[in-house]
Order: C-alpha cells, then sequence, then structure tokens
C-alpha cells in the first residue's frame, strides 16, 4: 500500500469519526429539542409544570387510551389512572411526556364535542385555566363519578346524538 492511499484512508476515518463524535452529542440534543417543542404546542407542558408527579396512584387502570391535550392528539399512548386523589395520565411511545396528576376539583368546565368521530368531552383544567383535554366518552364515563357535581352533571352523555 502507498503513502497517498495510507493518507486517503486515514482522512476517510478521521472523517467518520467526526461524524459520528457529532451525532453522538447531536442526536440527543435533537430529541430534547423535539420534546421541548412538542410538548409546548401542546399544552402538556402547561399542565406539567402546575400537575406533574412522580408517583402513580393506586386506582383502576387503563391501558393504550387517546386523548388530545390542548392541539395535539395522543392516540393509544396514554395510560389513565382513576385515583381517588385525581386522573393520573401518563404519555409512552416514541416521545414520553412527564406524568400529571390533575385533582378532581381542578377540572373546571365540560362541553360536547366530537373525537375520531365519537361523541367526547372536552373538559377545561384549572381556574384559571391551565389547559384543555379531550377525552373519549368512554374515559369521561369511567371519570365521571368523581367530578364535582356541577361537572359532572353537565349535559355530556355517551348517549348517540
Amino acid at each position: 500500500m502507498d503513502l497517498g492511499t495510507l493518507l486517503a484512508i486515514l482522512a476517510f476515518l478521521a472523517v467518520l469519526a467526526a461524524i459520528a463524535l457529532g451525532l453522538r452529542f447531536l442526536v440527543p440534543q435533537l430529541i430534547d429539542n423535539l420534546k421541548g417543542s412538542f410538548g409546548s404546542a401542546t399544552g402538556w407542558t402547561t399542565l406539567s409544570r402546575v400537575y406533574a408527579t412522580s408517583s402513580k396512584p393506586e386506582g383502576e387502570a387503563l391501558k393504550r387510551q387517546s386523548l388530545v391535550a390542548g392541539a395535539v392528539v395522543y392516540r393509544y399512548l396514554v395510560t389513565a389512572v382513576i385515583g381517588d386523589t385525581g386522573l393520573y395520565l401518563a404519555v409512552g411511545g416514541p416521545l414520553p411526556r412527564q406524568p400529571i396528576l390533575i385533582p378532581w376539583s381542578d377540572f373546571t368546565d365540560v362541553q360536547s364535542v366530537r373525537l375520531f368521530w365519537q361523541k367526547a368531552a372536552l373538559v377545561s383544567i384549572g381556574a384559571p385555566r391551565v389547559g384543555t383535554l379531550t377525552l373519549p366518552m368512554t374515559l369521561y364515563d369511567r371519570i365521571r363519578p368523581h367530578l364535582p357535581p356541577q361537572r359532572a352533571s353537565k349535559d355530556v352523555s355517551s348517549k348517540p346524538v
């Protein structure tokens, strides 16, 4: 092997090493930036600032739930736990989010809407409002008994329109 070929191979290996090293630091930063941008666009970040939790409460666990937080759909990515203290929500999947626990008293308003062409409940959280969640009626009907009486009695039912 002549000197020119050896130098070309070394230059090529140096470029590969630089790319690998750059990706080692760039990819995690890109993922963090994507998570931050995605979360703030959805309202989940705002909800997690107020309702972040590190402990999962005891209660009925419902896996692979769908909901809308702010403007972004989390389809089949949410684990919901209906506990005595509130509604626990954790988003899994490729971009997991900070779990939240919303006390029952912080559900402030509910309106009837559509989600995936079916009846759903648009729930306002906090006073003043921190964010909104759109819940399918199957999930809303499960949490309804835990809501404050003035919220649970709103005209939002699972009966077909």
